[in-house]
């Protein structure tokens, strides 16, 4: 069957058409998948089960339950072969095929063999493996820089990486040497030039020269955010900083700094706390978020909504559920249904949705009557039913 039907045009179908048209939509006509371009007035359907967005100028189809690519022009330049596919990002895709992943590129070529149990994130050029139940690095040209052969690694930051060998921990750089030899009960990726470390039953900071900044003396910990990192102590949390000067106030739980303020627990409530230790937004949340992008996500025994910095609610605290803001959209549910506001709290998109995706460039993936489809920011649905 061929690979696309024309459903409308106003002007000649031809390849030149479809490479000049730098964006497509996914577009659903009932029960078959194509793409649609209102600018230019065509839309296309062709012989794939489901579409996806296009990303880097390719796009993943999929037929059944195996996925391929196409390029601008809607050609396939990767056959539905794969069991699972991910977008292209930074010009690499992970694929899977027989219960293994490997890497792909633009050009639609392996660029690793299909063989790893596991493929984790690039950081700093270099992405964990996992293969024959051992772990390494490979780097974006598919090579494997450091070799599997250790029982698990973090990923790459300020320039080293923890792995784990046996029940013992210690930190690698980017050639493979072992820059602290396997010594810790436990490590943490470093962050902000620091890293949490477990050694007899006690966390403490070491930094990037292997010099231990803070005492082991905590029961818990998490890394640092902004200059501090939560920590725990005879049962209580509190916050230090990287000169190892805890804040004098302590709570039953923290959460980290994010744009100047924490969460912070009291007395079976949520509230916010500045970097001085001063309770600037009052705890009185059932649950609490850390601030991302100006707005927080709280809960109330109302439900769940958004405040500012000032403790404003943004997004009333009324929903059933909210997710977090993606591309300047939230999706927010009311008695079982979907829409989406923006973030002065107006209602962009009606509540009428049974499940929806975050925006990403431009377009969210809902379910509407048992079936996917594609919506923009201004509500227009890019389905047929």
């Amino acid at each position: 069957m061929s690979k696309y039907i024309l459903l409308f045009f106003c002007f000649l179908f031809n390849s030149d058409l479809f490479a000049q048209n730098k964006v497509w939509i996914p577009y659903r006509n009932v029960d078959k998948w194509g793409y649609t371009h209102l600018e230019r007035g065509v839309s296309v359907t062709l012989d794939y089960d489901e579409t996806y967005p296009f990303v880097e100028n390719l796009a993943r189809v999929r037929t059944g339950k195996k996925y391929g690519y196409i390029n601008l022009e809607l050609k396939e330049v990767v056959p539905c072969t794969y069991y699972f596919a991910t977008d292209f990002e930074n010009g690499l895709a992970r694929v899977w095929l027989n219960g293994r992943y490997g890497l792909m590129n633009l050009e639609g070529k392996e660029i690793t063999k299909i063989d790893y149990q596991e493929i984790g994130e690039f950081k700093e050029g270099l992405a964990s493996i996992r293969k024959n139940n051992l772990c390494g690095f490979i780097n974006n040209k598919g090579k494997e820089v450091i070799k599997p052969q250790y029982d698990n690694v973090s990923y790459f930051n300020n320039g080293l990486a923890a792995f784990k060998i046996g029940y013992l921990w210690g930190y690698i750089n980017q050639d493979g040497q072992e820059i602290m030899p396997a010594q810790f009960d436990f490590a943490l990726p470093f962050r902000e030039e620091l890293a949490g470390v477990k050694l007899n039953g006690k966390w403490g900071f070491i930094n990037t020269k292997k010099k231990l900044i803070i005492p082991y003396k905590y029961t818990a910990v998490e890394n640092f955010f902004e200059g501090y990192a939560r920590v725990e102590y005879e049962n209580l949390w509190r916050f230090v900083d990287k000169n190892g000067k805890e804040n004098a106030e302590v709570y039953a739980s923290v959460l980290s700094f994010k744009e100047d303020l924490a969460p912070v627990f009291v007395r079976g409530f949520w509230g916010y706390i500045d970097k001085t230790g001063k309770n600037v937004i009052s705890c009185k949340y059932n649950v609490a978020e850390s601030f991302k992008n100006g707005l927080a996500k709280v809960k109330t025994s109302s439900g769940w909504g958004f405040i500012n910095a000032k403790g404003e609610e943004i997004v009333p605290i009324r929903y059933n559920q909210v997710s977090d803001f993606v591309d300047e959209m939230v999706a927010v549910q009311l008695s079982g249904k979907w829409g989406f506001m923006d973030k002065n709290g107006n209602i962009l998109i009606y509540i009428r949705y049974q499940e929806v995706g975050d925006f990403k460039n431009g377009l969210a993936k809902i379910t509407h009557d048992k079936k996917t489809g594609y919506i923009d920011k201004k509500g227009k649905e890019y389905f047929k039913e």
